[in-house]
């Protein structure tokens, strides 16, 4: 370690070169994993809150709730614990702001509405509670909502915790409510049931229903598998491309040194002894450069404007950045072969 150390205060310009394509490669990395999350958490911030086991739709439906229907009285008493959910899309506007959402249609008290942060619970036909999403588009308690679909005005009485679904704001309201947004669902009707039930697997439904398990519902998402595939990718992508820059940029350091380690050799340093020094050296360098390129992100985390999706998570942006420590030290795996392969004499002569 100290040989290398040394080396490396002899050398700025040159091992910079490496530290500042390092800190490149790390700060992209941190960049699209925090992209990564933040994609992830606008399709199932929702759902997440839910904290349920399982959802039951209509096998017909091709895992898409809006598409589920069928008659309540299927699923009445059949889990330990459930809540029934109508889903319909919705364009609506209130002064000079108008965004399309998604209207859930929900029992009193019922486990699928988050949290409420501002205002009050709705007691009322007509008023709904908005997510914390819409409010930080405009949108503030006492407002009314005007409908492109319906002649209805809706009255916001309340802001819920942020729970965007499929990457949509949320609109929360009884079912009388929405019963005058969508007439075509009848009250005796559903879209979906939202299972508590650890054994849900084990009852017996209907055959014209499925239940799924959460996870499950969430990769049928539309867009959500594709989009985490393409990230992952980059992701992946880019440990490879640090492996390749670092054991490019070191096997030429060490073709230049060559006579050095020819002199070494005949000192009595081992094959050994140098592997170790340019294991040292290589952790070293990425180490300096990952902590520079998180130091980076986390600054640009602090700029970025919200409504930029990227969510940070400690243990993600630990894991990633001990993945690049190590994806460096095999790139320097090509420098370490080929100075096994020195020659003392043919490197001196």
């Amino acid at each position: 370690m100290f040989l290398a150390w040394n080396e490396i205060k002899r050398n700025k310009l040159k091992f910079s070169l490496i530290i500042g394509v390092l800190v490149l490669i790390s700060y992209l990395l941190f960049l699209l994993s925090g992209l990564a999350k933040g994609l992830i958490n606008m399709n199932t911030e929702g759902i997440d809150d839910w904290n349920a086991d399982a959802i039951v739709l209509n096998k017909n439906a091709n895992e898409t709730i809006q598409q589920s229907k069928f008659n309540i009285s299927l699923v009445n008493d059949k889990f330990k614990d459930s809540a029934l959910l109508k889903q319909t899309g919705v364009i609506v506007s209130s002064k000079d702001e108008e965004e399309n959402a998604i209207f859930f249609g929900t029992e009193k008290d019922s486990f699928l509405v988050p949290k409420v942060i501002e205002g009050e619970e709705s007691h009322h036909d007509n008023e709904v509670l908005i997510d914390e999403s819409l409010k930080e588009k405009g949108f503030e308690v006492g407002d009314e909502l005007e409908l492109t679909q319906v002649d209805e005005v809706l009255k916001i009485v309340g802001v819920t915790e942020s729970a965007k679904f499929n990457a949509s704001p949320v609109i929360f309201g009884d079912f009388d409510t929405f019963y005058k947004i969508n007439p075509m669902l009848s009250n005796d009707e559903t879209n979906a049931l939202v299972v508590k039930d650890k054994d849900f697997s084990d009852v017996e439904l209907d055959n014209d229903l499925e239940v799924l398990a959460i996870e499950d519902f969430i990769e049928e998402l539309p867009g959500y598998k594709e989009q985490n595939l393409t990230l992952n990718f980059m992701i992946g992508f880019l440990f490879v491309i640090s492996a390749t820059v670092i054991g490019v940029f070191l096997y030429v350091i060490t073709l230049q040194k060559i006579n050095l380690f020819g002199v070494l050799k005949a000192q009595g340093f081992t094959n050994g002894d140098l592997a170790k020094v340019m294991l040292s050296q290589t952790f070293i360098l990425a180490v300096i450069g990952t902590i520079i390129g998180l130091i980076l992100t986390l600054a640009t985390a602090l700029v970025l404007p919200d409504i930029v999706p990227i969510k940070f998570e400690y243990s993600t942006l630990t894991l990633y950045g001990a993945i690049l420590i190590i994806v460096s030290l095999f790139g320097s795996l090509f420098s370490i072969f080929t100075i096994r392969n020195i020659d003392p004499l043919e490197a001196i002569g």
